[in-house]
């Protein structure tokens, strides 16, 4: 067990790392400032440089920047959600299909581009919506309206296809991304949320509806397999089925049983053993909402905890967080700086006893 003045000490530096990371997500190279992709936000940052950005991260962080009213700048905030915003814009211009990664220095090969994802999409709407919800930004119908018709194309017969092939001889490698699966509940479940933002197809609505109906009753017992993913599933479910918490509880009791000695948690259940950041923060979020809630078989004060030093231990002193150290060349990658600055600060309030997180402003 950590001693109680550890953890006192872990509360008071997972508001600092927080702050750390809000400011080198705020002021770094995390979103662009100039060129042709102004106001894009990055993937992975390699040698200071952006490598490529992508409208699933732009959402993110715009739905991130919503969270971030009470501990931030409103000018700041307001000032990078336009950009995002502005930028989504021009991507979507003319009912163009953005490419799922646009690289900004030598264009890589990368097989992402032959298709179109559901859950991409989804983030941008999400993110759209929830700045709007805030009051923060809105977006014009020149980017909502394209982005809704890009969506609806993956409902098929009332159901939600993952991706969309953009080649007929596109050869696509057989992933969770590409199969789908129960990681769709998170995507669907952010597009039911944008039904204040425009009125939605009832096509759509009704095909995200059944997604997160088709997994409901099998929550506690879905294949873990790969752990981001499952855990997007979580995060999902949540939202669309808050009744179903205490199956999410069992589901992370299950994620958390491989768990290291040094909190962080494995890639996959078997066949990976990448300790991977995004999945540490994951891990917490979820925690940390179920203990809110007071659900029944929510982790305990020591694992949170054990979680919360684990990704304590990986943010640098500028702020910036890799997605594996183990890496020959670790790389700051910029989704899991937003998911671990909301994972930090809300364990801190949580450990203050302050306002407790909102599900819905899970990033």
């Amino acid at each position: 067990m950590l001693a109680d003045e550890r953890l006192e000490s872990i509360a008071g530096d997972a508001r600092v790392a927080a702050a750390r990371l809000r400011h080198w997500l705020l002021h770094g190279p995390a979103q662009l400032s100039d060129g042709k992709h102004c106001g894009g936000v990055a993937g992975r940052i390699s040698a200071g440089t952006p490598v490529y950005v992508y409208a699933e991260i732009t959402g993110y962080f715009l739905h991130w920047l919503a969270d971030l009213t009470q501990v931030e700048s409103r000018e700041i905030v307001s000032e990078r959600a336009r950009r995002a915003i502005d930028w989504a814009t021009r991507q979507f211009a003319g009912g163009r299909v953005p490419p799922t990664r646009a690289y900004l220095v030598a264009a890589e090969s990368d097989w992402r581009n032959d298709a179109v994802f559901f859950f991409d999409l989804a983030m941008l709407l999400r993110g759209l919506s929830a700045v709007t919800e805030t009051g923060i930004e809105a977006p014009s119908r020149l980017l909502v309206d394209p982005l809704v018709a890009q969506l609806v194309q993956f409902v098929e017969n009332d159901t939600l296809r993952a991706m969309r092939s953009l080649r007929a001889d596109a050869v696509l490698p057989q992933r969770w991304s590409t199969l789908g699966g129960p990681f769709l509940v998170k995507a669907s479940s952010r597009v039911a949320l944008a039904d204040g933002l425009c009125e939605l197809p009832r096509s759509l609505l009704g095909a995200c509806a059944l997604e997160s109906a088709r997994w409901s009753p099998v929550a506690a017992r879905i294949p873990i397999d790969m752990l981001h993913p499952t855990l997007y599933f979580a995060e999902g479910l949540l939202l669309a089925d808050p009744d179903r918490a205490e199956a999410i509880a069992i589901l992370l009791t299950r994620c958390l049983a491989l768990q290291n000695a040094d909190g962080s948690l494995p890639e996959s259940e078997s066949g990976s053993k990448l300790k991977r950041s995004d999945i540490i923060a994951q891990a917490l979020r979820v925690g940390l909402l179920l203990r809110q809630r007071g659900i029944v078989g929510s982790p305990s004060d020591h694992s949170l905890d054990l979680l919360a030093a684990a990704l304590l231990e990986r943010v640098a002193d500028d702020g910036a967080i890799v997605f594996d150290p183990a890496a020959p060349m670790p790389e700051p990658n910029v989704w899991c700086a937003m998911f671990a600055e909301q994972a930090l600060r809300w364990y801190a309030d949580w450990r203050d006893n302050a306002a407790p997180a909102r599900v819905e402003a899970l990033v």
